[in-house]
Order: C-alpha cells, then sequence, then structure tokens
C-alpha cells in the first residue's frame, strides 16, 4: 500500500486521478494533499476522504507517512516540485509534461538518479493498452514506409461539463504565487525560444509541451526520435501544427489542431507496403471508454482486417499500476525525467523549423 500526498487539486486531480485512486483502493491511500486555494483543498479533501490536508507542500513533503507524491502543480513548477519531494525521500509521479525547459529537466532527473527514489512522468497514453499491442506488432523499422500522428481535438470542458463539475478556487490564490508562477514560466520559455518570439509560437510551443506532447513521446517510444525536422507549419495562433517528421527511409506526418467541433481524433496510423496498424485514443475525461487496434494485411491476391480489442482498461489505471509496481516490487520504471529529454529537443525543433 502506497500512502499517496497528491500537490495539486485542479482539474486533472479532480476528474481523473481521484477517481481512479479511489478505485485502486488497495494499492494506494489517499494519506494526504496539498493546494494553493483553501477553499479547492477543503471542499475536495472532504468529497474524497483525504486524510490529511496540509498547508503547505513543504509540510507534506516532510510528513513521515506519505511514501510518495503525485507532482500536479502548474507545469512551470513540476521540476522544482518534483525535486523537493526526491530530496525529502518520496517517490514522485509527475504530470505531462515533466518540465518546459532542458535545464530544469537535467536538474530533476540529477536528483532522481541521486535519490534512488522512483520518479515517473505520466505519459498515459503510452500505458493504453491497445497502444502496448501496437507496438508488440510493430512492424521492423525498415519496413515502414509512412506514419500519421494526429491531435484533432476538442478540449475537456465539453465533455466533463456533461458528467461532473469542477470545484475552481474562491478568489483565495496567493497573488505573490500567481505572479511568481507567471514570472517562471515566462523565464523558462524565453530561455528555450528567445524573448523576442512571436506569440504564435510560443502558444505553439506551450500545445506541444501539452497536448502534443502524448503522441509525440508514443511516436519516439515506437520508433525512436526523427532525424530531423523538414517542415512545419502554425497557424490559427499557435493551435494548430503540422510538422513533417524525418525518419529516413520514411516520413512521419504529426497533425494537431484545438477546436470547437467536438471530437477526439488522437492516434496513429502505420504503414509497410502490405500492412496498416492503426488505433485511435478517446477522450480521457470520460472514463472506460474502449480504445481498438487494427491490423490490416494486404496480398496481391487477398486483404484482411483483424481488430483487437476493444479495451476498456483505463490508461490512467494501468500507469498508476505501473508506477505501484516501481516503489513496491522493483518494476520497470518506464518514463523516468531522462527518457523526456528527446522530446524537449524535438518541440524545440519544431518550433526552430517553423521560423524558416
Amino acid at each position: 500500500m502506497i500512502r499517496l500526498g497528491l500537490l495539486g487539486l485542479g482539474e486533472v486531480a479532480q476528474l481523473i486521478h481521484l477517481p481512479i485512486l479511489q478505485r485502486l483502493g488497495d494499492l494506494y491511500t489517499l494519506a494526504g494533499a496539498y493546494d494553493p486555494s483553501p477553499s479547492v483543498s477543503k471542499a475536495i479533501s472532504a468529497r474524497w476522504g483525504i486524510e490529511t490536508v496540509y498547508d503547505t507542500a513543504e509540510a507534506m513533503f516532510a510528513a513521515s507517512d506519505i511514501d510518495a507524491v503525485m507532482v500536479l502543480s502548474p507545469d512551470q513548477f513540476h521540476g522544482r516540485d518534483a525535486r523537493a519531494a526526491l530530496k525529502a525521500g518520496k517517490h514522485v509521479l509527475i504530470e505531462k509534461p515533466c518540465c518546459l525547459e532542458l535545464g530544469d529537466l537535467q536538474s530533476l532527473s540529477e536528483t532522481a538518479e541521486a535519490s534512488g527514489k522512483v520518479a515517473m512522468v505520466g505519459y498515459m497514453r503510452r500505458f493504453a493498452p491497445a497502444f502496448l499491442e501496437a507496438k508488440a506488432n510493430l512492424p521492423a523499422l525498415d519496413e515502414i514506409t509512412y506514419v500519421r500522428v494526429r491531435d484533432v481535438i476538442c478540449e475537456g470542458p465539453w465533455y466533463f461539463r456533461q458528467t461532473d463539475g469542477v470545484v475552481t478556487p474562491e478568489n483565495d490564490l496567493p497573488q505573490e504565487m500567481l505572479a511568481a508562477g507567471g514570472a517562471l514560466r515566462k523565464q523558462m520559455l524565453d530561455s528555450v525560444l528567445g524573448p523576442d518570439t512571436p506569440a504564435e509560437l510560443r502558444t505553439a510551443y506551450t500545445v506541444l509541451t501539452g497536448l502534443s506532447s502524448h503522441s509525440l513521446s508514443a511516436m519516439r517510444d515506437l520508433f525512436g526520435p526523427p532525424k530531423a525536422v523538414r517542415a512545419v507549419s502554425i497557424k490559427q495562433g499557435g493551435t494548430q501544427i503540422t510538422a513533417l517528421l524525418d525518419y529516413g527511409h520514411f516520413t512521419a506526418l504529426y497533425e494537431c489542431m484545438i477546436g470547437d467541433v467536438v471530437r477526439f481524433e488522437a492516434g496513429f496510423e502505420i504503414n509497410t507496403r502490405w500492412k496498416r496498424i492503426a488505433f485511435e485514443y478517446p477522450t480521457p475525461y470520460i472514463r472506460n471508454l474502449p480504445m481498438t487496434l487494427d491490423i490490416q494485411t494486404s496480398t496481391e491476391n487477398g486483404n484482411s482486417l483483424t481488430r483487437l480489442g476493444p479495451f476498456h482498461q483505463d490508461p490512467f489505471d494501468v500507469e498508476l499500476r505501473a508506477f505501484h509496481a516501481a516503489v513496491t516490487a522493483g518494476g520497470e520504471n518506464r518514463t523516468p525525467p531522462a527518457e523526456s529529454a528527446p522530446d524537449l529537443a524535438l518541440f524545440k525543433a519544431i518550433i526552430e523549423a517553423a521560423r524558416n
């Protein structure tokens, strides 16, 4: 049993992690939480039976009855918060993106290595059963002819407004914390992109580190990092990104668009001369929606389609079970912080290609 502390009780905690953690009561105890909004802390701890609400993150990190911390703070604080928890002797599960810039990530990776504790990044799509089946059925890389990776979605609020509510702060977030967070985020983006980078490209980098990090990390898990970024188009204020990623003998097309038409087209299509593998992720804001994996095989005289699934196990459920196994039984940690470095390099390369 892992005694878990939650750092941040916002939308993702309320709608995704807490419902799943409650179902995994044989693996986790909700031992504590900290959120900078007292009104959110009070409401959410009461609703979900969280044992202790701490006045500061540092107090939670220091608590002897906390084994691990889930870092759900704003992106710019992930590295800082995870380092503090690791130095206090806690294991950490860090929501994506792990960090916004490489220096912060390298510092976190070094701290994680020195601590001897499990530090795992929450790239939950890489734990989806259909993704794992695709990886198990992946053809040899030299046989692949074309890959399409797609994130064309409507954002979460359209979905969760129909299924649940989100408790938001009652104007009680510390203003100094908000100011410091904004300044730190700007500093990090300036260090990666340069202070004079147009707003459209800054927004695109935020999309890449947020939404796109799932798909591009999964792409790298399957094929490794691309050799080069050949062309990029960024439109719609940074929320539409199209990139041609060069793998030598094949090209991967990445398409991203955040819009208001209600759809969630997030998935992969992998082609060889005679085979096609394809799957799509459902929105994470509705629990246990099915995923399938299609494997189409053609010959000169025939054609067959095999469908694996539907798989109903939630990717977050698989992820949390993997974290538990890594902490308690030495199970494999597939997504340590250091493993995110190629993703940050790719995000920056995409922005640089868009400048040209």
